[in-house]
């Protein structure tokens, strides 16, 4: 409770001081509200998750979409159009001192990145100027992003560092300038609206951005349906993997976890145990105590996993977060795990991760061979293994976040059950 209230206090902190910092800036510069603006509010809306797939790697819309913004309304009105529109649905779930803390930074990003464009414009000319401005606006933006990671991670004892964040970023300035400019000099000669069917021709253009969704709900999706089909004999083991995967979420979230990254989480997670397709119902619905043979046939579970999706057409940037739950779920922090016989750090974080859930779900659901577990004995269970079988800081982590957690799992349960119960009304 402790490390929550640092850290939602320095998220407020932050926020606020940025909030007021963007204020002050921005009376330099004071511009009055256009009907434009609505427009760039809901195209940065609209543009909600979206990225533009390059070579190497993505990159957001957001910043070219604001440069026109920056340039023609000044830098109060970008910051303010940013706040609103550069913003998730799932946001609003977050705690206050998160959406303070968010909408605050990103304002500072942009007010920040609008008074650089108009002065480097000025003296230097319109190139040199958009590539100040958006290394500004990204970098503000991203290093509040990796200062919240890092109390983040201090205040959980984690050392997993954010180099490859700041150089993913990096690689992103170019080809955010590049389409800033386009967005620029589209808006000046087509107007609000040429910009926005310019953004609309660009997704449809772009297909690997229609893919990039596809990606992500429809083919995660796809492969629950899937997997329900090839798990109908067994409804309590997909039961599981959903429970794991959404558990998995709630504790990478508090790893500062990417979206996309925990997108790639929650698709692994339906296929952590793909490789128990392979083997013999006898053996996954033995009612006691398997034999040494059935207990050597249930180890092999990973690696056959780790073959079965080296088949299927994965995306490089999932593949090895998929493979790494798959085939280390079951390894142990002391190292007498199985398939590999890692241990410590040397087992990935999100197999640890995935570890401490699909512990905590096989102990509190009810098996063919055991009883369900109570919250309590679980909770007793959990701190007893804590140190030997699962990462210790993986279950503080856990454990820190629990009481949210089931609350959550309740809220879903309830859910799940009246659209059930609306759906046999309905069909009366």
């Amino acid at each position: 409770m402790g490390r929550n209230y640092i850290l939602k206090a320095y998220l407020c902190t932050v926020g606020l001081l940025a909030a007021v910092i963007t204020y002050r800036l921005g009376l330099i510069t004071t511009n009055s509200f256009n009907i434009d603006l609505f427009f760039f509010i809901v195209l940065l809306l609209a543009n909600n998750r979206r990225s533009i797939q390059t070579e190497s790697g993505t990159f957001s819309l957001n910043y070219p979409l604001l440069l026109p913004v920056m340039a023609f309304h000044g830098p109060l009105m970008a910051a303010i159009t940013a706040a609103l529109g550069v913003i998730e649905l799932d946001e609003f779930k977050d705690p206050l001192p998160v959406i303070v803390h968010n909408r605050g930074t990103i304002a500072l990003s942009a007010v920040l990145g609008g008074m650089v464009f108009q002065t480097v414009n000025t003296q230097h000319g319109f190139t040199l100027a958009v590539a100040a401005s958006a290394a500004t606006y990204l970098g503000v933006n991203n290093l509040f992003f990796m200062c919240a990671k890092l109390v983040q991670r201090a205040l959980a004892h984690t050392r997993d560092g954010f180099l490859n964040d700041l150089l993913e970023t990096a690689k992103t300035l170019i080809p955010s300038a590049a389409m800033g400019a386009v967005f620029y000099y589209t808006y000046i000669y087509f107007s609000v609206y040429g910009l926005v069917l310019s953004y609309l021709f660009l997704l449809a253009l772009r297909s690997h951005t229609l893919f990039g969704l596809l990606d992500t709900t429809y083919r995660i999706a796809l492969i629950k349906s899937l997997l329900r089909a090839v798990w109908a004999k067994d409804p309590e083991l997909m039961q599981h993997m959903e429970r794991v995967a959404f558990l998995s979420g709630e504790i990478a979230r508090q790893y500062g976890y990417s979206p996309l990254k925990q997108r790639a989480l929650d698709e692994a997670c339906y296929f952590h145990d793909i490789g128990k397709l392979e083997i013999e119902d006898e053996i996954l619905k033995w009612p006691g105590r398997l034999t040494q043979r059935q207990f050597e046939t249930i180890k092999t579970h990973p690696e056959r996993g780790a073959r079965f999706i080296e088949e299927i057409p994965i995306p490089l940037r999932n593949r090895k977060i998929i493979r790494n739950i798959v085939l280390y779920h079951h390894e142990r922090w002391d190292g007498k795990g199985y398939p590999m016989g890692l241990a410590g750090e040397r087992i990935p974080l999100e197999a640890r991760i995935v570890a401490v859930a699909d512990t905590w779900d096989a102990m509190t659901s009810q098996r063919c061979y055991k009883e369900a577990l109570s919250t309590p004995d679980a909770i007793a269970e959990l701190t007893r293994v804590r140190g030997t079988q699962l990462d210790p800081k993986v279950v503080d982590v856990f454990l820190e976040i629990l009481d949210d957690v089931l609350q959550k799992e309740g809220k879903q349960a309830d859910a799940e059950l009246q659209s059930k119960e609306q759906y046999t009304s309905a069909s009366r």
